[in-house]
């Protein structure tokens, strides 16, 4: 009974690895217990579907960046350049729990990422600022566009030094 937990974790880092370089829909729970060096009973007795998985997965590496998001207040263009700094440090600290945040799965949408879910990044983002949806998507979209290039280019730096100067070009988008 000692060796849950245990089992457990080396299923979710696994599950991190993947899903965060390949994207949900592209790895499958044989590879992911492969790597996890479990078999696939052990696999399914901890997580009975994939989608369990992935759910499990997202809570725990978006909790930081939740947690990051819900004291976000100010006036709307310090809100949007302290948001900014706080994902660009995530991104330099951890690329791969942000690629999870800008990458949602296709299959099913984590509560974590999930519009209606008052406690998501986009929430809290979008009530602070006190922009419409479509402000708020554009203001996302301009904040994780670099993010997103950065990744998939796999450009070496950090991005936390661009901050500022990519936080005063996104002070446009907001009234």
């Amino acid at each position: 009974m000692g060796r849950r937990p245990f089992v457990r974790e080396q299923i979710l880092n696994a599950a991190f690895d993947l899903m965060a370089k390949r994207g949900y829909e592209a790895v499958s729970t044989r590879e992911i217990a492969t790597a996890a060096g479990v078999g696939s009973a052990s696999m399914f007795k901890h997580f009975p579907t994939k989608e369990d998985l992935g759910r499990a997965l997202y809570a725990l590496a978006l909790a930081p960046i939740q947690a990051g998001f819900r004291d976000l207040a100010g006036p709307p263009a310090d809100v949007a350049a302290t948001a900014l700094a706080f994902l660009y440090r995530s991104y330099d600290e951890r690329p791969r729990a942000l690629a999870l945040l800008v990458f949602p799965p296709h299959d099913f949408t984590p509560w974590e990422v999930d519009r209606t879910n008052p406690d998501s990044p986009r929430s809290h983002l979008q009530r602070a600022t006190g922009l419409d949806d479509d402000g708020e998507a554009i203001l996302w979209g301009a904040m994780t566009g670099p993010l997103i290039d950065r990744y998939l280019r796999r450009r070496d730096g950090e991005m936390s030094p661009l901050a500022a100067a990519h936080a005063a070009r996104i002070r446009a988008l907001i009234p």
